[in-house]
């Protein structure tokens, strides 16, 4: 049943959840009363053998009326036009009732035939208890005191036969009554919460495809689909599957249309992020420098939530990877800070960056998600501090001759968390309070995603807080040295990015003009000479009747597609060396994989950062002379 909390504090989604629980039992009655029924009429006829009818019929009438009694609830029940939350108690009480009138009846029973009746017939009435109550338990699921209830009435009087009797056989079957007793009420809520939890996913699931619609027009189709293959399954899984099976249907569909989504964004916002690095390298005056790098902010922090989306599906996949290369740690917490310090400031907060000055000028590891993880973290401070103070905190640990331990840490003076709050807090899709997403907006997934890279990184985040007293999210990764040419290459750049002087000729296979104007730029920068085909069957004949040092194909080309076009070039060169490099916004393991199956030596996904196009090119491209 229902406790008393008002319907007001409860979310939508479990609302939704008790009324689904109550359809549900109601539901499976048609499945147990018609059964029930037969087995009492079949109990009568062997009890009519040694009990007289006076006792027997009376009996039978009782139970055949309750199995009645819950047929007739049921057809009233799916009679409604709709069922809210007032009349989901209203009916889950009624089913209370109902199934313990029919638990009584089968105590009623134990009362009057199983004492003073012989052994066979004490053998009966012992087996057909103990089937209805175990088969009862998967019927009646959905509501528990229903199924407490039924369980208690039924065997409670059986329990108290076999104390009664007091020998030893008998003392040693009500003890074991009563462990029956304690087990399936164990197994009645430990099945009820799984059935909640299973229904719960589903519509969280539904809601959050509702949610990702609105990011990308194309995505409508998809979100109906989606929305309607959810609905389909939950109908079919609520007859015919398991709880864990939902589950994992859920979280494939869910990760296969992330992927989808985030594949349709990725190649526009490569032409995006592309012009405006293009743009910044131009000259201009103080007051553009400054509105570019807003506009290059805004598309990062786009492109960090497109990355986030992708890589809660890639981490529930297992398949998250991670780079080694050489960076700045004081670089990476800086451009961190540059990028939300406008936040704190329009919000009147104090912000400060402490950095240890232990701390080395180059470090190896993933600077990119690192910058990921220190972003969330200080997001989420500076959004739910109102007034006082946010710092980030850079502190060398443990440094030794080759890694150095640094822990990174956001401290603010916000709301803070109790302890309930905190334990649930790395779950996916989840935040402190249900309130806290009408509040302050968020979908839940930053820091659960926080949570896998750190330990992907080999640490562990913990968080200190106390509700009104603010909150302190640190954790410590330990980072290899980088080579003595990497980290002199950072000292003299001060981490900033330099474009390596190449040669030879490239052959780009791109449709998108945008991108094409991109790529072309960031080619010709390191000093390569470049040339441009449109779709798979120019790439094939510019490859077989050119010679090339290098080819970068994209994936979805009109007609002839750059997996197919890869193949055809391989034949055609018959095992001459050729670098053919993959730059495709399909960003999954399964689309690098099939890449290189094709025949293509590396992997690139849009939208691509000048820095890996030229650490990719510079792997496969010899050095200009004098560079």
């Amino acid at each position: 049943m229902y406790s008393p909390t008002d319907s007001s504090a409860l979310s939508p989604i479990e609302i939704r959840v008790r009324a689904e629980l109550v359809r549900t039992a109601y539901n499976d009655a048609l499945f147990g009363a018609p059964f029930a029924a037969l087995v009492a009429l079949l109990f009568g006829l062997i009890m009519l053998r040694e009990f007289p009818q006076s006792i027997v019929l009376p009996w039978l009438a009782y139970a055949l009326v309750c199995n009645a009694l819950r047929l007739l609830t049921r057809w009233r029940f799916f009679r409604q036009p709709a069922v809210d939350h007032l009349s989901s108690k209203l009916w889950s009480r009624r089913f209370v009732v109902v199934s313990a009138l029919t638990g009584l009846s089968w105590g009623i029973a134990v009362w009057l035939f199983y004492t003073g009746s012989s052994p066979g017939h004490r053998t009966v009435v012992v087996l057909v208890l103990a089937g209805l109550t175990t088969g009862s338990a998967r019927l009646l699921v959905p509501v528990l005191w229903a199924n407490l209830f039924y369980l208690y009435f039924s065997v409670v009087p059986l329990m108290i036969c076999f104390l009664v009797d007091a020998d030893t056989r008998s003392l040693a079957l009500g003890l074991m009554a009563v462990l029956y007793l304690g087990y399936m009420t164990m197994a009645a809520r430990q099945q009820l919460d799984t059935l909640r939890r299973s229904i719960r996913l589903g519509f969280e699931n539904a809601a959050l495809v509702v949610s990702l619609g609105a990011v990308n027009a194309d995505a409508d189709k998809l979100n109906r689909e989606l929305s309607a293959e959810v609905a389909r399954r939950g109908r079919v899984e609520l007859e015919l599957r398991a709880a864990t099976d939902r589950a994992e249907a859920a979280n494939r569909a869910k990760s296969e249309f992330l992927a989808t989504m985030s594949h349709e964004i990725r190649t526009p916002m490569n032409g995006l992020i592309g012009m405006l690095r293009i743009v910044r390298e131009s000259p201009l005056s103080t007051e553009q420098h400054e509105q570019l790098e807003t506009a290059t902010g805004s598309a990062d922090t786009l492109l960090d939530l497109i990355n986030d989306i992708l890589d809660f599906s890639k981490i529930e996949a297992g398949r998250l990877e991670l780079e080694s290369i050489a960076f700045a740690p004081a670089a990476a917490v800086q451009n961190v800070a540059d990028l939300l310090r406008s936040r704190a400031t329009a919000k009147g907060l104090e912000f400060a960056v402490e950095l240890d000055p232990r701390l080395p000028p180059g470090l190896r590891g993933d600077p990119t998600r690192l910058r990921q993880v220190l972003f969330n973290l200080l997001g989420n401070a500076l959004k739910f501090t109102e007034r006082g103070r946010v710092v980030l905190r850079a502190t060398c640990h443990a440094l030794e001759e080759r890694s150095t331990a640094v822990e990174f840490a956001v401290a603010d003076s916000g709301i803070g968390m109790d302890s309930e709050a905190i334990a649930r807090l790395f779950s996916p899709f989840t935040q402190a309070d249900s309130s806290m997403s009408r509040r302050y907006g968020g979908t839940g997934l930053g820091l659960a995603i926080s949570q896998k890279l750190v330990e992907a990184m080999g640490g562990k985040i913990a968080v200190d807080s106390t509700p009104g007293g603010g909150s302190t999210f640190h954790f410590t990764v330990r980072f290899t040295h980088p080579e003595a040419a990497d980290a002199a290459r950072l000292r003299d750049n001060d981490g900033r990015y330099v474009a390596p002087a190449l040669r030879g000729r490239v052959l780009v296979v791109e449709d998108d003009r945008v991108n094409q104007r991109v790529i072309g730029h960031f080619v010709k920068q390191m000093g390569l000479t470049m040339s441009v085909v449109e779709d798979g069957h120019e790439a094939v004949q510019a490859a077989s009747t050119s010679s090339w040092d290098l080819i970068l194909m994209d994936c979805q080309l009109p007609g002839l597609d750059g997996l197919e076009a890869t193949r055809r070039i391989r034949q055609k060169l018959a095992g001459r060396p050729l670098p053919i490099i993959a730059l495709t916004a399909n960003a999954s393991t399964k689309d690098r994989d099939d890449c290189l199956a094709a025949g293509m030596n590396d992997f690139l996904t849009k939208p691509v950062r000048v820095e890996l196009l030229a650490a990719t090119l510079q792997k496969w491209l010899p050095t200009a002379r004098g560079a």
